[in-house]
């Protein structure tokens, strides 16, 4: 080493250090980021799929409409969903919902924990009891879900419908 290099050394050698520093520091943020989009996505995909499965309705099919729910809900949620009791009303007049998610926005999320707000649109039918005339109806719903993660699926364990609103037809008043 000859005299008065050993500084530019000191400082090549600091450079060569920060740089290694930085390019870990961008790949980790990168890796989080990543990660970040691809929990979101799987969010965004169990709220879709829990508010249609939620809100696809045939009460011949009570078993199977509990199941589809089961898969996506926590063991509170799910119990609390098994609990409630089906209305002899809505059995009577073959009522019937079909969902369908018009979107859906991941508006909280942490490693654990993500809250999804979801836009939905119900087609409900069934038969007036008095005339056996079949009536439908289409609204719009806007749901909350709060949802966990467990082990690596999420789950949904609270929903809060904020709002519905009935769609006219095009024309209609």
């Amino acid at each position: 080493m000859s005299a008065g290099h050993g500084p530019a050394y000191a400082l090549v050698g600091l450079a060569a250090l920060l740089l290694a520093i930085a390019a870990s520091s961008g790949w980790s943020g990168a890796t989080r980021l990543a990660r970040r989009a691809s929990d979101t996505s799987a969010v965004a995909g169990t709220a879709a799929a829990f508010v249609t499965a939620y809100g696809t309705i045939d009460l011949r099919d009570t078993d199977g409409y509990t199941a589809r729910l089961a898969a996506l809900t926590t063991v509170e949620l799910r119990d609390a969903i098994a609990g409630a009791a089906i209305d002899a009303k809505a059995v009577a007049q073959q009522r019937a919902t079909t969902a369908h998610v018009e979107s859906v926005s991941v508006t909280a999320l942490s490693e654990k924990a993500a809250i999804a707000a979801v836009r939905s649109r119900h087609e409900r039918a069934w038969r007036d009891p008095a005339t056996g005339r079949a009536i439908q109806e289409h609204v719009v719903q806007h749901v909350t879900l709060r949802l966990v993660r467990s082990e690596e699926r999420w789950l949904v364990a609270e929903l809060l419908l904020r709002g519905e609103e009935a769609v006219v037809a095009r024309g209609g008043h």
